[in-house]
């Protein structure tokens, strides 16, 4: 399958009154066709900032990217005009935003909402936009479509309001869709339908997803491919089964270890100690080493590359193995 998108060395920070805060540090990764990817890790990992980069949503904010390439279908985005790439926005790239309530504006219906993001890019008028946006709202299982337009966000449910999210963001059908946490802020069992809906939406559409998420259960459920963020680099890549099977970076291991598993006899969680260090006070070498209980001298003075097998790479000395050799000398001696 070939690439529908393409991020390259990405490097992106904020400014401040202490100058430059760089988040996210030199990232790459690709998106194909048809594919559901899962970006993980904890809050602060920098996986929304990635996001936001890749939809270029920094206008007139403190953010900036200062480096790389985001390629998509050919194209890098970041030699688009604001112009040029708000045409770009709805049409060719979505998002799905965490809190559908602040995603969609309290003071307009849903259906002006609706009806604009259809008009602007499938120049439809505004009766044909109007009925084409009912039957949006259908395709993700929203009942009395017709009455809803007439509706404001408030007086839909949580999960109602994300199906709108949803319907409004494939309603030009895109070929890639970002969904930062969109189960984030629902009940389980709407968890599990939106879910479902979007692995339906997708397997209809044959669009790309990115879907970024704290929840390993949900990369399990639906991901085909797994990309591990920990303070501002991907420290691990591979595909869901993999992964899952056979985790090679410590902080990935933290990660599985924390999750309740059906027949465990432990009264207490596993956890990782410590938090994700902050954007103003980076460690130097590896950036989990001070949270690592596998952590070598080498690890605090000087920071891995990504060591890659076939259809696995992670961001560990412990996987270097002239690396480990050495250490032990040392430690020997």
């Amino acid at each position: 399958m070939p690439d529908l998108l393409e991020v390259k060395n990405l490097k992106t920070g904020f400014h401040s009154e202490n100058g430059f805060l760089p988040v996210v540090h030199g990232v790459s990764f690709n998106v194909k066709q048809g594919e559901i990817v899962g970006l993980v890790g904890e809050s602060g990992s920098g996986k929304s900032v990635t996001s936001l980069s890749v939809m270029r949503l920094f206008h007139d904010t403190p953010g900036e990217i200062v480096e790389g390439e985001i390629t998509y279908k050919g194209k890098n985005l970041l030699d688009l005009t604001e112009k040029e790439m708000t045409s770009y926005r709805g049409k060719e790239l979505s998002m799905i935003f965490q809190e559908p309530m602040t995603a969609l504006n309290p003071v307009l219906k849903i259906g002006r909402q609706m009806r604009e993001t259809i008009m602007m890019h499938m120049g439809m008028n505004k009766k044909d936009a109007h009925q084409y946006a009912i039957e949006t709202l259908e395709s993700v299982g929203i009942p009395r479509a017709a009455e809803i337009m007439n509706e404001y966000p408030h007086q839909l449910s949580g999960g109602m309001r994300q199906r709108v999210i949803i319907a409004m963001q494939i309603s030009c059908n895109p070929s890639l869709l970002i969904a930062d946490e969109p189960t984030t802020a629902l009940d389980v069992t709407i968890q599990a339908q939106i879910l479902k809906l979007l692995e339906r939406i997708q397997a209809k559409t044959n669009m790309g997803i990115l879907l970024i998420t704290h929840d390993l259960g949900v990369v399990a459920e639906i991901c085909d491919r797994v990309i591990v963020m920990y303070a501002g680099e991907i420290v691990e890549e591979a595909t869901a089964v993999e992964l899952f099977e056979n985790p090679q970076h410590p902080y990935t291991k933290g990660l599985m270890n924390s999750v309740p598993k059906i027949g465990s006899k432990k009264k207490r969680l596993d956890s990782i100690s410590g938090t994700v260090p902050n954007a103003s006070n980076m460690p130097k070498g590896c950036k989990f080493a001070p949270r690592c209980p596998y952590a070598m001298p080498i690890c605090q003075e000087k920071e891995p590359g990504l060591i890659a097998s076939e259809n696995h790479s992670a961001r560990c000395w412990l996987l270097d193995e002239e690396t480990v050799k050495e250490e032990e000398k040392q430690i020997d001696y």
